[in-house]
């Protein structure tokens, strides 16, 4: 009975030892403790690989690359976040087996935050985790492999196509409000046609018979130049396809001079306002395109260009007879 109590005593001292040594092992080191960011940022600079691009702001908004093309600011703010922001939660590794981890030269990104010259943070971002919720991370002059919390990865980019502003054609509710003329031209079976819709001011219809003798309320509608009607939906759907439309891609070896005489083109204006949006003949599934508040030509895909490269009768309701159709 005695032996068994010993052998008991002894389990028991032996199971106290091994949890204190794995809690230990699991405490035994500090994670670093990262300076927090005061100073703005306004320098950016992102390397992948051989690739290096900088954002910097510009009168309070980024521009991307050595050109100053105007950048996604919502995109450019998050990547100033996740590395301002970065909270680092655990040490993965000492070893220095960093393509395990994606951080190699190869594989990682470096983001550097700047204000002017003053560097602020530099940190190496690798792969997610497996679970998406963490990040591997290295610090500037630290060869040690951290765990970050968040998807770090999924934020962040290094070609400058992918950091722009693809917002080339911008018309908010208020200025649509103030646009009285929409002109639309076309090249159909060689020849040059155009179709002008105006906004007309009109008395307004119906109300109480005995405020008869009250003066009407003008209201506001399109209609074609000539005074035919117009197909009101039609123009609603132009104006709101027109409204923050967005591109998928930059042309950058296409001159905006091929533009002068295009296959389709929709010009809108008012009084202190007018825009333009020009097309070419599409290639396959997409169309060329430039707009007045685009910085270079760029690509629509075809579902979106088609919204608004309408055939006429879209909007006056009345078809070419087949004979005219033909070519």
């Amino acid at each position: 009975m005695k032996k068994e109590y010993l052998l008991l005593v002894v389990a028991i001292v032996v199971l106290a030892g091994l949890l204190a040594y794995q809690k230990k092992g699991k405490t035994n080191y500090q994670l670093p403790q990262l300076k927090p960011i005061d100073a703005s940022v306004n320098r950016l600079v992102v390397k992948e690989a051989d690739r290096e691009t900088e954002l910097r702001q510009v009168d309070g908004r980024w521009v991307v690359g050595p050109k100053a093309y105007r950048a996604d600011n919502s995109r450019a703010a998050r990547m100033v976040d996740e590395i301002r922001n970065l909270q680092l939660v655990a040490l993965i590794s000492e070893k220095e087996n960093y393509q395990l981890y994606e951080l190699n030269r190869k594989k990682r990104f470096t983001v550097k935050l700047y204000h002017d010259q003053n560097l602020l943070r530099e940190v190496m971002v690798g792969k997610n985790s497996s679970s998406l919720r963490q990040t591997y991370v290295m610090l500037k002059d630290d060869p040690k492999v951290y765990q970050a919390l968040g998807n770090l990865r999924s934020n962040l980019f290094s070609k400058i196509d992918d950091l722009r502003d693809k917002e080339i054609l911008k018309i908010t509710s208020k200025v649509q409000k103030s646009l009285d003329k929409i002109l639309i031209e076309r090249v159909s079976e060689g020849k040059k046609e155009s179709l002008e819709i105006v906004k007309v001011k009109v008395a307004e219809k119906g109300g109480d018979k005995s405020r008869a003798q009250e003066k009407p309320t003008p209201v506001s509608k399109w209609q074609l130049k000539s005074g035919a009607p117009v197909v009101e939906t039609s123009v609603s759907a132009l104006l709101e396809s027109l409204s923050g439309l967005k591109c998928t891609k930059y042309l950058e070896d296409v001159n905006p001079d091929e533009f002068q005489h295009p296959a389709y083109r929709v010009t809108v204006s008012g009084a202190d306002s007018e825009f333009f949006l020009s097309f070419l003949e599409p290639e396959k599934d997409e169309y060329r395109a430039f707009s007045s508040q685009a910085e270079q030509p760029f690509l629509l895909p075809a579902w979106q260009a088609k919204k608004i490269v309408k055939d006429f009768s879209a909007y006056t309701g009345v078809k070419k007879t087949a004979g005219k159709n033909k070519k």
